[in-house]
């Protein structure tokens, strides 16, 4: 048997973004999804994940993207906004560890003050996996006991407290073809799922494997203030196709989300 988790990125973003996890949870293979607490969409984000029971929600740390929830001095531009991930490699070393570890507990606890069931946790960019954030994400997974995304061998770093034992990582749907707005899914689905297909050949038997996903679509907050915004509405077409739910029935793959699977 073939484990996997499904996981939507950046749940909060905005209401287009929270449409599209919706959608794709709902009638597609979405398992799991983890939730910005500091971007527009946080709220109503907040109120989508208590209809939907089964939906796994975790929370998605942000230092790169939008406002802090806390006043800060080394973590944010003249704006009042966090730096862009350019910004951050160039400015990390003037930020406040102390600071970035008082803002994480923020975004935290606003979810869990609100209701959310954490699941797991994670960060925008991938933030908690760089090596000079190792000690805060310690310091995180020991005060809230909850896992942490296990991407870019960070388990082989750092011996968290939670940790589930899902072994694998991988992003299911950055590829050329499904990456290509020339094309719908529609007209692309072979070479599409082929390059799924890809991406599905790496899961181990017997392990836990987390697909990493981005469906959304589209309004003037994703559109204005991410790069990454027309792309993800082909997400949410693939992870809604017959054609998806039929390879990963007829491959043995049993779907789980951070919350139903044992540490």
């Amino acid at each position: 048997m073939k484990k996997i988790i499904i996981n939507a990125d950046d749940f909060g973003y905005s209401p287009a973004v929270n449409l599209g996890i919706i959608e794709a949870f709902q009638n597609g293979v979405l398992t799991s999804t983890t939730l910005m607490a500091n971007m527009p969409g946080s709220d109503e984000a907040i109120q989508l994940a208590k209809k939907h029971a089964g939906l796994g929600v975790g929370g998605h740390l942000v230092l790169t993207c939008g406002k802090p929830m806390l006043s800060s001095n080394s973590l944010i531009d003249e704006q009042g906004n966090f730096f862009n991930l350019n910004e951050y490699q160039e400015k990390r070393n003037e930020m406040e560890d102390a600071e970035i570890f008082e803002e994480w507990c923020a975004q935290i606890d606003y979810l869990l003050n609100n209701g959310v069931n954490l699941t797991h946790l994670d960060s925008h960019h991938h933030v908690h996996t760089f090596r000079e954030n190792y000690e805060i994400t310690t310091k995180i997974a020991e005060k809230y006991q909850l896992c942490f995304r296990n991407a870019f061998g960070l388990e082989e770093q750092l011996a968290l407290p939670c940790q589930k034992a899902i072994t694998g990582f991988l992003d299911l749907m950055d590829h050329q073809e499904i990456r290509n707005l020339d094309a719908t899914f529609a007209s692309r689905k072979k070479e599409c799922l082929a390059e799924i297909q890809g991406v599905l050949n790496q899961v181990e038997e017997g392990q836990v494997t987390e697909l990493m996903v981005h469906p959304a679509y589209v309004d003037e907050i994703l559109y204005f203030h991410s790069s990454f915004n027309v792309q993800r509405v082909k997400e949410v077409a693939i992870l809604c196709s017959t054609e998806l739910k039929q390879v990963l029935e007829t491959q043995d793959f049993t779907m789980y989300h951070y919350g139903n699977i044992q540490s």
